[in-house]
């Protein structure tokens, strides 16, 4: 399925209707996808989808995450950006780059003023000041001076830790190498945007075209492929710019408000982005937003929305942080972009678990500065004009090839099918029928029963698992995915042409691969953009990963519902591979008997359990499973436990909001000094810490007896 058919199936799907097995794939698929967005936005400046598309996948995540708790474990988001790249030397920074959370729609940005105002305890009469800023579709950095002198430049990376790219900030002509101001305190750390100019980069196109090379992508992607340019000189020549917006660490305080940072800013030679503006209400705020979003597309620099601020820095400092982002500060992204175009085909397209997706290929349309291709059709309910409970969409109109459709792009690239035009339908249209086999390898395609609702399930899915080629094809490339074996040059297309060449048919030939080219069994140099260089760099990358932990073997093994969390606590369970081959031993005599040894872990859910227990039994699982066992080392997971703290051993079980840290982190500590985090109240439970609105989880604690602590005693059981 392509980047952009998968956006906006998640984004449109009905998540509450989904079985708990489609619940769990939902979120591990959801979850692989953003980490594959990270690594290409942020290690090779590529943007498979638009920043306001992956923040609503965020956005839709930490939702259902939060909602969801016993379905999966804790939400791998509460890091910023992604691991900086080895090309530079790494800086920390003191004081981290977080990102923003975003809104949407007006009612976003009341949302925020009333938070504001309830965390400061004002009311409606105290005058609370909020900056609006232009949101400069760049790439951050950062800026610290020494006395005045430009010491360090350097890139946002994960937030915590960037890149130093001191010598290519200097190349950008509109940021000072010193400050000329007695004034100035000792340390100052100016954070901003780096940005290419829209008239730079089409000339810079311009020039590649004919020079008979390949042309850039957008702007941001540029500038961020231009700043971290090996070759300074490389960097000069692309004409980046400065926009300051904030700062870092800095030795003594010099303002009393955001608005009069700013000011210094300027003074001090720095660019300040001049639609700047103090807002004293909703109004003004929203009228501020309404004329950025007119005035966007004669601007020489790409915006996707806008910042909210709040002025004084005395509220910034009571209102602090959460997890990944200021209190005091919001995005306000701009709304979608729309367009008439054609289906010309509708194509189903088979995923790694086996669901159905209808495809919508489009006759060539542009939004703004996009060419739309694509766009998905979601399932075989969305086409029918229908929605997951039966009623109608769209009138109840239906979609069928030929029909003129309008396509909503929300953000900058996604597209998606939002209406259709029924009045010039041509006469000879025929309904579209769903296929009830896969397309790929003829199987059945059945649409599962819920079994909580007792709903069939809107997603079809292939039930010829391991042999429909799709699948195949699908679990070998996750097999070599970052966070699975992570074997580099061996994805997406590569994997493709391995696959159809017969060269690849499971992971375990993958590991086989440079013995047959050395038997001439096989002859990768024949496949179509290979060499000598990339045949042995692949070589190498496989035998780099030969040796791997238990949690991320049973992880690669893409077991349905057996993501990062649940893989590390399967592992937890086992140990060893000697205990994971025990256990299909185990089940093959005696299957009752394993399932109650796996439900002695409160980690693991029944659906998590018979999923994993199911694909043991299966004897093409097995097969390939000992194949890769051949040919790799998997290392024992050690269980180690803090025997000196007052959480140690027990198991603890966290709802509803805290004050003094998101409840990840809360988690996460608890896990740090040794204690077990379950997802659910049972009577093997010895500790509920409850925040603000609890939930029906402290009933249950009740009726078991269960101690339930507070977040102050928590915080004391920490030592906090």
């Amino acid at each position: 399925m392509n980047k952009n058919s998968k956006t906006s199936s998640f984004l449109n799907s009905q998540f509450d209707d989904l079985s708990s097995n489609e619940k769990f794939d939902f979120l591990e698929d959801l979850e692989d996808f953003l980490k594959q967005q990270d690594r290409a936005y942020y290690q090779h400046n590529i943007s498979n989808i638009s920043d306001a598309e992956y923040d609503k996948l965020k956005l839709l995540y930490d939702k259902l995450i939060t909602n969801n708790p016993d379905i999966r474990g804790k939400s791998y988001l509460n890091s910023v950006g992604h691991k900086p790249s080895d090309k530079f030397e790494k800086v920390n920074h003191k004081v981290p780059m977080l990102s923003l959370s975003n809104i949407f729609e007006s009612e976003g940005v009341s949302d925020f003023i009333d938070r504001v105002r309830r965390y400061l305890s004002l009311n409606s009469n105290d005058n609370l000041e909020i900056v609006s800023e232009p949101k400069i579709d760049g790439l951050s950095a950062t800026l610290t001076y020494i006395k005045g002198n430009l010491h360090i430049g350097a890139t946002r990376g994960d937030g915590s830790q960037g890149e130093n790219v001191t010598q290519n900030i200097k190349t950008i002509s509109n940021i000072p190498h010193t400050i000329e101001d007695p004034n100035v305190p000792d340390i100052l750390e100016i954070r901003g945007e780096i940005y290419m100019k829209k008239s730079d980069f089409f000339e810079l196109n311009e020039r590649m075209l004919k020079e008979g090379k390949q042309t850039y992508v957008n702007p941001r992607n540029t500038a961020s492929g231009s700043l971290r340019h090996l070759d300074v000189n490389v960097t000069k020549l692309r004409k980046l710019y400065f926009f300051a917006y904030t700062w870092g660490e800095i030795s003594s305080g010099i303002a009393d408000s955001h608005y009069e940072m700013l000011g210094l800013f300027k003074k001090w030679g720095f660019d300040v982005n001049p639609y700047t503006k103090i807002n004293n209400s909703f109004e003004d705020i929203i009228a501020s937003y309404n004329d950025l979003n007119e005035i966007r597309a004669s601007l020489d620099y790409d915006l996707d929305g806008v910042v909210y601020k709040v002025n004084s820095i005395a509220y910034q400092d009571r209102l602090g942080f959460i997890s990944r982002s200021p209190r005091w500060a919001i995005a306000h992204k701009f709304e979608s972009e729309r367009a008439i175009t054609k289906i010309l085909d509708i194509e189903i397209q088979v995923g790694r678990t086996g669901s159905l997706t209808p495809v919508a290929k489009l006759e060539p349309v542009n939004i703004g500065g996009v060419v739309v291709k694509n766009a998905t059709l979601h399932n075989e309910d969305f086409i029918k004009g229908q929605n997951s409970e039966g009623g109608n969409i769209r009138d109840g109109a239906d979609i069928r090839i030929g029909d003129q459709v309008q396509i909503i792009r929300s953000g900058d690239v996604i597209p998606k099918v939002v209406d259709v035009n029924i009045k010039d339908r041509n006469i000879d249209s025929k309904e579209f029928i769903f296929p009830e086999n896969c397309p790929v390898c003829g199987s059945s395609a059945e649409r599962e029963l819920n079994e909580y609702t007792g709903k069939i399930s809107s997603v079809r899915r292939c039930t010829g698992g391991l042999y429909c080629n799709s699948q195949i094809l699908g679990s070998l490339e996750f097999f070599v995915s970052r966070d699975a074996m992570n074997i580099e040059g061996f994805g997406g297309k590569s994997m493709e042409l391995f696959f159809n060449s017969g060269f690849v048919k499971e992971p375990g030939d993958i590991y086989t691969l440079q013995l047959r080219q050395s038997r001439d069994e096989i002859d990768i140099l024949s496949l179509e953009g290979w060499g000598e260089l990339s045949m042995n760099n692949l070589f190498q990358s496989i035998n780099d990963r030969r040796s791997v932990s238990l949690d991320k073997f049973i992880y690669s093994l893409g077991i349905r519902h057996i993501g990062i969390n649940n893989a590390k606590l399967v592992s937890q369970q086992l140990t060893s591979v000697e205990n994971l081959l025990s256990t299909i031993g185990k089940i093959s005599h005696d299957p009752d008997d394993a399932l109650q040894a796996f439900i002695q872990n409160d980690g693991l859910g029944k659906v998590v359990i018979s999923s994993f227990l199911s694909f043991l039994q299966n004897d093409r699982n097995i097969c390939i499973l000992q194949n890769i066992l051949k040919s790799i080392r998997v290392t024992d997971i050690i269980n180690e436990i803090s025997e000196d703290t007052a959480i140690s051993g027990l198991s603890l079980v966290f709802t509803g909001k805290f004050d003094s840290m998101s409840r990840s982190e809360a988690k996460e500590q608890a896990e740090r000094m040794g204690a077990k985090v379950l997802s659910s109240i049972s009577a093997r439970t010895d500790i509920l810490v409850i925040g603000e609105d609890p939930g029906s989880k402290v009933k249950k604690a009740e009726e078991l007896g269960i101690r339930i602590i507070g977040e102050n005693e928590w915080l004391s059981l920490l030592g906090i």
